[in-house]
């Protein structure tokens, strides 16, 4: 992005003061997070209002500032109605300059993994760029195409909602060149009135997707499948083996040492041999490389390049303790569906098994019966459930103990799971801490490791 003052007003149909001839190099919304030449967007939350930190943005090294009032400050401004609106503005206008393709990923559950994925198979042919951690939001996303780098081939961007209507204001701004569908599943429902809802929703990007783009789906996920219908080009299919694309074939599980299988399919086989834990990331890596190998990607570069992959930071990480407890760090999110499968795997571990799992949270009406459910799972799993947070955890907790776990206990918070966890873990525990990031059991896991909070 090198653009001024006086043409970001003219693609947002702003208001300049100060100096316009002002270059901007980039976009922050975050003051703390301000590179030198950034336009910081002031935006104005339900707590917190941007403007009260442009002060700190400019003494940062902002360039100017996109404000919805003007600031008695020495920087250029640029005033709009609604700084959130202008940025996605400025975001589609400058995707529209772009040579450069773009890939957008959505679901339920496992975009940002399969977004990494996606992208380390991309990069094995062109030079590939990616949205940050899991910026998939109406302002996360915008800053994200606007900071890209130039003279990139791909675009991988991830795209989040948690209302109607999001992904279709999203869709108009990042207009991907292919899509990519991952599950649909019981996340946000306190803002929907069931999956059929959440699927319409995650169907609003299809309408944006280029006509000679690539519509790519999970055919053993049904509201997924029936999205074909919704798009005249062309559309692949991976998941579900015999009727599509590809599929997964021969998994043999080590536990929390990696896996080995192979990619059956027309566009197959690829044999894969790697060190991540559990056949959901498999299926992870199933949904980029059957994007990736339609998109150019040589079936040799998925095998060597899987190889090397690594779980992100918080979704998966294997910890090996000094005083031989392994922690499987899977604490950054949490849905009914990604919890289960992380028990699953939990299951198939040598050792005593432990499961801390942080309440779920945003499952609205149904959020007794879904943390009811994962904790039966729970039971059969392991030999210890420690559940934290809430009413949800409580019943948790509750149905485990029901379900005949040996031992269950409930806790208020991450700090308390900690305290706990620290008074009974041994050497060959295998602990498995998961839940909604706003429990924080990151924060027990760096307790547990000796490390600082991030």
């Amino acid at each position: 992005m090198r653009i001024t003052v006086a043409e970001v007003a003219e693609l947002v149909g702003g208001r300049s003061r100060g100096d316009a001839a002002t270059p901007v190099s980039g976009v922050s919304f975050d003051s703390r997070a301000v590179s030198a030449g950034d336009l910081f967007v002031a935006v104005v939350g339900e707590t917190v209002d941007g403007h009260t930190f442009a002060g700190d943005a400019a003494r940062a090294g902002a360039a100017a500032a996109l404000v919805s009032r003007p600031l008695e400050l020495e920087l250029p401004q640029v005033e709009v109605a609604d700084t959130v609106a202008a940025l996605q503005q400025l975001a589609a206008a400058l995707r529209s300059r772009s040579t450069g393709r773009l890939v957008g990923i959505t679901g339920s559950v496992a975009k940002t993994t399969t977004k990494d994925f996606l992208t380390a198979l991309l990069a094995t042919t062109w030079k590939v760029a990616a949205t940050r951690g899991s910026r998939n939001s109406q302002i996360g996303l915008p800053a994200e195409l606007c900071n890209r780098s130039e003279g990139v081939d791909w675009f991988v961007a991830e795209l989040g909602m948690s209302h109607a209507g999001e992904l279709d204001r999203l869709g108009a701004v990042a207009r991907p060149d292919a899509l990519l569908y991952t599950v649909v599943a019981p996340v946000h429902l306190e803002f929907f009135s069931g999956l059929d809802a959440i699927a319409e929703a995650k169907a609003e990007l299809i309408p944006h997707l280029a006509p000679d783009g690539l519509l790519v789906l999970n055919a053993a996920d049904d509201r997924v499948a029936a999205m074909a219908s919704r798009f005249a080009g062309r559309t692949v299919r991976y998941g579900a083996a015999g009727s599509s694309e590809l599929w997964l074939s021969m998994y043999r599980s080590r536990g929390l040492l990696g896996a080995s299988f192979e990619l059956a399919g027309p566009v197959g086989p690829v044999a894969v041999d790697w060190l991540l834990a559990g056949r959901h990331q498999a299926e992870n890596l199933l949904a980029a490389a059957c994007c990736a190998l339609h998109l150019g990607v040589a079936r040799e570069a998925v095998t060597v390049c899987a190889s090397r992959l690594a779980p992100a930071d918080h979704r998966g990480s294997v910890l090996r303790l000094a005083s031989g407890v392994t922690l499987v760090d899977d604490s950054y999110n949490a849905s009914p569906l990604a919890v289960r499968r992380m028990l699953e795997l939990l299951a198939e571990s040598p050792g005593r098994r432990i499961a801390v799992l942080g309440e779920m949270l945003e499952l609205g009406p149904t959020t007794e019966t879904l943390h009811r459910e994962v904790g039966r799972a729970a039971a059969a799993a392991c030999e210890l459930v420690l559940a934290v947070g809430g009413p949800g955890a409580a019943a948790l907790a509750d149905a485990a103990k029901l379900a005949g776990c040996g031992r269950v206990e409930h806790v208020p918070d991450a700090e308390a799971a900690a305290a706990r966890l620290a008074d009974v873990l041994g050497p060959g525990d295998v602990v498995l801490i998961k839940g909604s990031r706003g429990i924080g059991l990151d924060r027990t896991v760096a307790t547990l490791a000796g490390e600082e909070a991030a």
